[in-house]
């Protein structure tokens, strides 16, 4: 194997391991946004804005 092939399965290679790894990232964000939904809906709150800094009206 000359070194031009192996720089092209190394550049595949890492592409690879990016796809795999920003799908982990995406899936567990999407993971994280549900229960915090489900955590949110069982709490009652309506807007999911509940730091009562915000809420201040002084």
């Amino acid at each position: 194997m000359n070194g031009m092939t192996a720089l092209a399965l190394g550049y595949l290679g890492m592409l690879v391991a990016l796809g795999v790894w920003t799908w982990t990232v995406m899936s567990r964000g999407r993971d994280i946004e549900r229960r915090l939904a489900s955590t949110e809906a069982a709490l009652g709150l309506k807007d999911g804005n509940v730091d009562p800094v915000l809420d201040d009206k002084r």
